[in-house]
C-alpha cells in the first residue's frame, strides 16, 4: 500500500483520469450520438459501430495453483499459476482462492472441499497476512477461477508454512 506522497499522486492521477473518461464519454455522445449516425457513417470516420449484442462468457475450464513465497513475519506472497488451459480465455475473470490454517498435529484437509475460509482477487499476485499466533502453522491452498458466479475446476491442494 502507497503512504504519503506516492499514495496522495496516486489518488489525483485516478481522480483525473475518471474525469478524462467522462469528458471523452461526453464528447461521444453530444458529437456522435446526438445526430444518430448510420453504420455507414461510423465507418466513415474510422469508428466500429456499436454492437448490441452482448458477448457471451462461459464457464471457465482452466485450472490454476497457488505458489508461495516469504514476504515478512506472518505473511506470505501468493502467485497464481496456470496448470491447465488457456490462460487467455475470456471466460477467466477472477479466482477465488479457499484456504484453512492448520496447527502442527491437526489432520489436513483431504480435499479441496475441506478448506473453510476464502477470498476473491482478480490479481495474479498477492499478498496475505495473517494472526501473530498462526506463526508456525500450515496454511493449505486451492483455486477456483470465477467468472460471474460460475465456477471453474478446482486446482490442487497445496501447502506452505507460515514464517
Amino acid at each position: 500500500m502507497l503512504s504519503g506522497a506516492a499514495g496522495q499522486q496516486t489518488a489525483q492521477c485516478r481522480t483525473a483520469f475518471g474525469a478524462l473518461i467522462e469528458k471523452m464519454r461526453d464528447m461521444k455522445r453530444r458529437y456522435f450520438l446526438t445526430p444518430p449516425l448510420e453504420d455507414a457513417d461510423y465507418v466513415s470516420l474510422g469508428l466500429k459501430p456499436h454492437d448490441t449484442t452482448p458477448t457471451p462468457s462461459g464457464t471457465p475450464t482452466a485450472q490454476v495453483t497457488i505458489e508461495t513465497y516469504l514476504v515478512g513475519r506472518h505473511e506470505l506472497g501468493i502467485k497464481i499459476l496456470y496448470v491447465a488451459g488457456d490462460p487467455h480465455d475470456k471466460a477467466n475473470r477472477g479466482f477465488r482462492i479457499w484456504f484453512t490454517v492448520a496447527a502442527p498435529g491437526e489432520t489436513p484437509p483431504a480435499d479441496p472441499g475441506d478448506l473453510h475460509g476464502s477470498f476473491y482477487t482478480k490479481r495474479k499476485k498477492d499478498l496475505m497476512e495473517f494472526n501473530f499466533g498462526d506463526s508456525g502453522k500450515t496454511v493449505y491452498f486451492a483455486v477456483q477461477i470465477e467468472n460471474e458466479g460460475r465456477k471453474g475446476p478446482w486446482g490442487p491442494l497445496v501447502s506452505a508454512l507460515i514464517p
